[in-house]
């Protein structure tokens, strides 16, 4: 009998992370479900899916990430796939920006995911997979996201970078959500004039593409960034990011 897998998904209790830690479970998978604080009733409702242990911490904090990974593998008994869902999409001028934001911007978007995914892949054994939440502005910038954009766009480049590194033990893939109907994103249906499907995603439409890349099915992808953005980078977005 195969043992049962285990993912740790951060910032998975509301958005594209809950979608994703709700499908997993439907996949099978044991739930690693890490939080910015301390969330009962989420992981209680998710637990009616499958098993699911909380872990929860600040990200911008460096001694956070590694610690999430370390309790979710002790108590699951291993870690199979890590989801670093988990962001800020900071949003202002360029001009109005500042080392304030910057830091915690790269801190919780980059390191936080570099840290986890290195306690991660000592940890995982042949077949493990790393999944790396980025955005549609990895690829392409907008105006408001001068400090977002960037910090996509370099969690996409570790992405690539820990790809080589880890292969063929360990695959290391990007996903990039474009418009995305959620809580925080309440502009996403204001930008469908932008978006050539013509309406926002879904967070299970982003689920899915990560449920596939965790798969056997994908047994043969690594190193790719994966847009999810109904042809969104297709087209420039003039208007500014909403702050």
């Amino acid at each position: 009998m195969l043992e049962q897998r285990v993912a740790l998904v951060t910032g998975a209790s509301t958005g594209i992370g809950r979608a994703i830690s709700e499908r997993l479970l439907r996949e099978g998978y044991m739930l690693g479900f890490a939080t910015h604080s301390e969330d009962k009733k989420t992981a209680a409702e998710l637990g009616g899916l499958g098993k699911v242990h909380a872990v929860w911490g600040d990200l911008a904090d460096p001694e956070v990430p590694g610690r999430l990974v370390r309790e979710v593998a002790e108590h699951l008994g291993r870690l199979d796939v890590l989801v670093n869902n988990a962001g800020l999409s900071t949003a202002k001028p360029a001009l109005e920006l500042t080392v304030e934001d910057f830091d915690k911007t790269f801190d919780v978007d980059v390191r936080a995911a570099f840290l986890a995914s290195q306690e991660a892949a000592r940890r995982m054994t042949d077949g493990g997979v790393i999944v790396n939440i980025t955005s549609v502005h990895e690829h392409v910038p907008r105006p408001g996201f001068a400090i977002y954009a960037p910090a996509k766009a370099a969690l996409g480049m570790l992405t690539r970078s820990l790809a080589l590194e880890l292969a063929p033990k360990i695959r290391v893939v990007a996903v990039a959500p474009g418009a995305i109907a959620t809580e925080r994103n309440e502009e996403a249906d204001d930008l469908r004039p932008e978006i050539p499907l013509g309406r926002p995603g879904t967070p299970e439409e982003v689920a899915a593409a990560v449920a596939w890349l965790v798969s056997n099915e994908a047994s043969y992808v690594t190193g790719a960034s994966f847009l999810i953005d109904g042809g969104l980078a297709q087209q420039v977005v003039e208007r500014p990011a909403a702050p």
